[in-house]
């Protein structure tokens, strides 16, 4: 059954106690006229005082659900601003305001942002690269340049850049990535490298976390890692669904990292181009060109790295392909340096088990076929996927899919319904109502808990439901699963019950989880600190 997980948010006056200024607020309307959307380039960047200063440096601003705006040219903020954008109404997944470009006066279409500082994207549809019905998408239009700053993207859908979605441009960035579709990645109907979802290119991350998100029709990898002199701190993949993954050069290439934690994640068909090294001739991978679903270049004194908890699995229709080309092999799942430190738990740090996704886009193996067939073809498959409501129209290249259908899950009676490291789901489980979204147990009860307001600025309470009376533990988590708050509620009866929170210091902005442990099992939920 398809859901996007809400979250309900109650409005209750009580005092979350931290220590935060408030923010700016700032509605940008929606023309209403579809044929001339607004702009919000000059809202933004044009958000100014006479002396050149910021009117405040703390601003959100908010777009209407369901309503389509464009950038003129790149938003580029400073240090000294967070670009923050996002819905004005956060719960209403299904109506996310949607974010495109137009072209200038000269004809040329600018990027979507090229942030010089902290990136927050809530809640949006961002269209990034499109131009002309079937024209190659444009690549490169959300560019990180932010020495050290922190990018969030939260329960969003970025679509439709012939380069990476999210390209690293500077050093120490932290950058958090939930809840989101990432799609349409790659350069339509000839052989390209071009297509990823988070490139760190030549530059080291500080910490990278990326949960319960969807990446899909995309032509090259997941993640790229590549000419780096420093290696990542902490990169973090955990509760992901991956399909229609053509892997030009790979699927997740950590190049340089200190510490690397892969778990939980469904790979449907990862590198569906299999091993073939005549097609590494761009970019080199760590074992001889040969493709392999997770690479690593170094082995440092202290790496740490985590495989757990993954399905990993090919369905017939690509392996009888592979089978029938003398050319492609099936690719192997570690690179050798990654064996080296797996060694003897490699085998059981995956499973392999066939299944079919609910409602998704058809496979894009006849791209694989045509690419093989010949190479130098033009007018292969083409692998990005439209609407069916844009049926017939100069956008439709063939491929359609109802996106109000989209649900990434599979059966709860499959045995990847149980098989995550805490004993829940694996895969991107918030998307789906029959699994369990919880990364913490797979003892889910149904609470009715909700956290408001969300994200959380100056004050915020939680509000649940008790079945029966019960011992009740308050338990906060950040980003990667560390704990940061417990609080024992003791005893409480059966109904309505709300917790108000009380802390010395302000929790550093962020994703975090808020847990409450019954006797009759437990329901997590998340919320943002800004």
């Amino acid at each position: 059954m398809q859901a996007l997980y809400r979250f309900s948010f109650i409005l209750i006056s009580l005092a979350f106690i931290v220590q935060a200024s408030a923010q700016r607020v700032v509605p940008i309307a929606a023309s209403g006229n579809p044929n001339m959307p607004t702009d919000i380039y000059p809202i933004i960047q044009g958000d100014t005082m006479a002396n050149g200063n910021r009117v405040d440096n703390n601003t959100i601003y908010t777009l209407e659900n369901g309503a389509t705006y464009v950038v003129s040219r790149e938003i580029v903020n400073k240090a000294v601003w967070p670009l923050q954008i996002q819905a004005a109404d956060l719960t209403d997944t299904d109506n996310k305001p949607r974010i495109t470009r137009i072209p200038n006066a000269s004809g040329d279409f600018r990027r979507i942002t090229w942030p010089e500082g902290d990136l927050t994207f809530r809640n949006l549809w961002v269209v990034s690269g499109e131009k002309a019905p079937g024209a190659q998408h444009d690549w490169g239009l959300i560019r990180l340049f932010g020495e050290n700053s922190r990018v969030i993207v939260d329960n969003c859908i970025i679509e439709k850049d012939r380069g990476g979605f999210l390209q690293v441009r500077a050093n120490g960035l932290k950058i958090y990535v939930n809840n989101s579709v990432f799609r349409n990645g790659g350069n339509r109907k000839i052989l390209q490298g071009n297509g990823r979802g988070i490139d760190a290119r030549n530059f080291f991350i500080d910490t990278l976390v990326a949960k319960q998100n969807v990446f899909h029709n995309l032509q090259d990898r997941v993640f790229r890692s590549q000419g780096a002199t420093e290696p990542h701190n902490y990169i973090e993949f955990d509760h992901n669904t991956v399909f229609n993954q053509v892997g030009r050069h790979g699927s997740f290439q950590f190049g340089l990292a200190r510490t690397v934690k892969v778990t939980n994640n469904m790979l449907s068909n990862p590198l569906m181009l299999g091993t073939s090294p005549v097609y590494t001739d761009e970019q080199t991978q760590p074992d001889a060109d040969a493709h392999k679903i997770f690479t690593l270049d170094t082995l440092y004194s202290d790496t740490q790295l985590e495989f757990a908890g993954n399905n990993i699995f090919y369905t017939q229709d690509v392996l009888d392909y592979w089978a029938s080309n003398d050319t492609v092999n099936q690719p192997a799942i570690y690179s050798d340096l990654i064996m080296d430190v797996l060694q003897g738990s490699a085998p059981g740090s995956f499973t392999q088990e066939v299944l079919t996704f609910e409602a998704v886009p058809v496979t894009i193996l006849p791209y694989v076929v045509d690419l093989y067939a010949d190479p130098t073809a033009t007018d292969m498959f083409d692998f990005i996927v439209e609407d069916q409501s844009l049926a017939g129209t100069p956008v439709d290249q063939g491929n359609l899919f109802d996106f109000s259908t989209f649900s990434p899950c599979y059966p709860s009676s499959a045995a990847s319904a149980t098989g995550a490291t805490d004993g829940g789901a694996i895969g991107a489980t918030d998307f789906c109502s029959n699994l369990s979204s919880s990364i913490f147990s797979p003892q889910a009860v149904e609470l009715e808990m909700s956290i408001a307001p969300n994200p959380v600025n100056d004050f915020a309470v939680l509000s649940y439901t008790l079945e029966t009376g019960s011992q009740v533990v308050l338990t906060i988590y950040d980003a990667v699963g560390r704990e940061v708050l417990t609080s024992n509620q003791g005893a409480q009866s059966a109904g309505n019950q709300t917790i108000t929170l009380s802390q010395t210091n302000k929790l550093p902005a962020g994703l975090y989880y808020a847990r409450l442990q019954t006797d009759d099992g437990q329901q997590t939920l998340k919320f943002l600190m800004n």
